[in-house]
């Protein structure tokens, strides 16, 4: 069965020093709120590689996300802050 959608948390991470953290056991992970642009979406799929593949190192995480988010980046990927995400199986 597969696993379910992470629950993505927004939030300051000043105190934490960090710009996202997963917590694999519980499927969640948090992102810095003030992150936009390309920078939010390399480090959302950043965090989601590490809970798709806790298994990886650090360093493989790194080049993934940095791939995949230059690739998405490059076809015209944009996040829009302003508008939820939608539930799957629903559209806007």
């Amino acid at each position: 069965m597969a696993k379910k959608i992470h629950k993505v948390i927004e939030r300051k991470l000043g105190k934490e020093r960090a710009y996202g953290l997963a917590w694999v056991d519980q499927n969640t992970l948090e992102i810095d709120s003030r992150l936009t642009g390309y920078r939010r979406l390399l480090y959302l799929l950043h965090e989601h590689f590490h809970l798709k593949h806790p298994e990886w190192s650090e360093t493989r995480v790194i080049k993934e996300s940095s791939k995949t988010a230059r690739f998405l980046w490059q076809m015209g990927y944009r996040v829009n802050q302003n508008t939820p995400p939608s539930k799957p199986g629903h559209s806007r």
